[in-house]
């Protein structure tokens, strides 16, 4: 044994002595310091390499290649074709529902009458109320429209229209409403006396001003370049909060259950990290991630923990009242620093109503913008708004108290009775569909087992049925969200049945022809056929959003004499309409 030992290692150390050799023959002709200048830029090379796949999400190969195609002979012209095709569908998505399809694009003369606005408000609104009224949308609306607290919020709205937060000692009764909401949310999430915080107008705005205020803490403690570590899966406010706070983003893989990995994000830890990210519960899968676990990671590293709780957080603090087991994710594990949670969503405060929270007021103060020595004076704006509207806080403490600890009790019972059903009769009924993760809370996500039903066109089929659902991606799967008008048999046995429709119809039915690749757009409950030109999509996106195109027939709305001249000029033909003079005296119409 000793023998074979012995040999083979002075066959290493003879392997080892040759390399050096070709080594030295090889650099013999470079100078020492050519040597030491050209290891320690591999060396730094390497480093940059490491830095760029840490931060770049999106580098890889296939992106490369990607950016390098658009650029030959012929591909511009063929983008442009599948920019516009893609830009006419999703045109077409967004104005399904209007009929008429008629825009405002001047201001009128003369302002119209009361009736003729309420009028013309009432047939915008009709456009969505047939997936409202049956309760067929998932996630854009949870609440069940109850009618007293209808008339209860009017006649609030009326009396705090004109009030502006900004005037606290103007307007003192909004300062008192606004910190009684908060003192109240304190306390569901077991806040302590130092804990606080302020209302703020999206869930989005709450994640940006958590990143706000972890970023200044950092730079206060001699960071440069603060990271935040999230899961792949985190909600997309951090990556906007990332961009326009110049933080960097680590983004760490999440466990075969969709829950972030807690050892990868221990790892992604570094000596600049400002921020830990815990979803409560993922907006994409509906799994809650280990936050006792992420808060330890926390207290170890001494790492603000914060919780992203904006869609579902408001059920937890109450689902321990209906017997549901709930573990700790709030200011009892004390690594959690910050909570964010959307009151519009499972609160049922009007759309806008969100709120964070923070352990301590020190972590609060790096959020607020402070300038003592401005000439206008002392200036102090704790939200990213400086004035900022009273009617939001006013009918957000009016929720509150109009529905009491047992009200959202109830309600909370019925939304996760609702969701556990609901996954029980998919997972029963229907063989081809598979649940992703563990759903810990309202919201279910699932996509096909079988390559012969592809789960984008099973969406597109329910959307045609009435559903309205969401499309995510990577992978690509539908998502329910249960709201109180979801929470309810009867709907949910309809929802079951048509998804069963829809399996059988797209496995049965070989002759319908459907695209092979599509991208999930949020905010759009249909699939979008992929021409290969995602990193284009957000630019036709947004051009879509804003369109008001051209109706075939000449609009009927009342325009100013400016208008109307404008949009004949459009239609009709303008020379010969009003004359040379007139189009040189109007000038160049806008485009439409």
């Amino acid at each position: 044994m000793d023998v074979v030992d012995s040999s083979s290692w002075r066959a290493l150390v003879h392997f080892v002595d040759e390399w050096r050799e070709i080594s030295n023959l090889t650099l013999d002709h470079l100078e020492p310091w050519q040597i030491v200048f050209y290891t320690l830029s591999v060396v730094f090379f390497i480093q940059w390499a490491r830095k760029i796949a840490k931060y770049e999400e999106n580098l890889s190969l296939m992106w490369l290649l990607n950016d390098i195609l658009i650029y030959l002979p012929g591909m511009q012209k063929k983008i442009e074709g599948f920019k516009e095709a893609s830009r006419k569908e999703i045109e077409e998505k967004l104005l399904r529902f209007d009929r008429k399809k008629e825009f405002y694009r001047f201001l009128p003369d003369r302002g119209l009458t009361t009736e003729e606005i309420v009028g013309e408000a009432a047939e915008y609104k009709i456009m969505g109320d047939a997936l409202f009224s049956r309760g067929l949308l998932s996630g854009a609306s949870l609440s069940d429209n109850d009618e007293n607290y209808q008339r209860m919020a009017q006649k609030i709205f009326d009396m705090y229209n004109s009030v502006n937060a900004i005037y606290p000692d103007v307007f003192p009764g909004c300062r008192k409403m606004e910190a009684e909401v908060i003192r109240m949310l304190a306390q569901l999430y077991h806040g302590g006396p130092k804990s606080c915080g302020s209302i703020t107008i999206s869930g989005t705005e709450s994640i940006l001003l958590a990143c706000i205020a972890y970023r200044n803490r950092a730079f206060k403690l001699g960071l440069r370049k603060p990271e935040i570590v999230i899961a792949k899966n985190a909600h997309i406010g951090f990556a906007k909060a990332a961009k326009l706070l110049d933080i960097r983003v680590v983004r760490v893989p999440l466990s075969k259950n969709f829950e972030v990995n807690v050892s990868a994000m221990k790892r992604a830890i570094s000596r600049e990290t400002c921020m830990l990210v815990a979803s409560m519960p993922s907006y994409v899968y509906g799994t809650m991630d280990n936050i006792d676990k992420i808060s330890q990671l926390g207290i170890r590293y001494g790492v603000p923990v914060h919780v992203d709780a904006c869609l579902g957080g408001f059920l937890m603090p109450f689902m321990e009242h209906c017997d549901f087991p709930v573990s700790e994710f709030d200011f009892r594990l004390s690594g959690v620093t910050s909570i964010s949670v959307d009151l519009d969503k499972y609160a049922y405060c009007p759309t806008g109503s969100s709120a964070i929270l923070y352990r301590d007021e020190e972590f609060f103060h790096f959020q607020c913008f402070t300038e003592p020595r401005w000439a206008g004076g002392v200036y102090v704006s704790p939200t990213l708004s400086g004035n900022r509207p009273g009617s939001m806080i006013a009918l957000t403490w009016a929720t509150l108290l109009f529905n009491g600890r047992l009200g959202y009790v109830e309600k909370t019972h019925r939304i996760i009775d609702a969701a556990r059903l609901l996954r029980e009769k998919i997972q029963d009924q229907i063989d081809d569909i598979e649940i992703l993760g563990e759903p810990a809370l309202s919201i279910i996500t699932f996509t096909s087992r079988n390559l012969k039903i592809p789960i984008h066109i099973i969406g597109d089929e329910m959307n045609e049925l009435g559903w309205n659902l969401c499309f995510v991606q990577n992978p690509l799967a539908l998502r329910v969200c249960i709201g109180l008008k979801y929470a309810c048999e009867e709907v949910l046995e309809e929802f079951v049945e048509d998804l069963k429709k829809c399996c059988e119809k797209v496995l049965n039915n070989t002759d319908l022809v459907y695209p092979a690749k599509t991208l999930a757009v949020y905010g759009i409950s249909s699939s979008i056929e992929d021409f290969g030109i995602s990193e284009e999509m957000p630019d036709i996106l947004l051009t879509s959003l804003y369109a008001t195109p051209v109706h075939p027939q000449r609009s009927t709305r009342t325009l100013s004499i400016e208008g109307r001249k404008m949009s004949l000029s459009q239609h009709i033909g303008f020379p010969s309409l009003l004359g040379r003079d007139a189009v040189q005296k109007l000038g160049p119409s806008p485009k439409e």
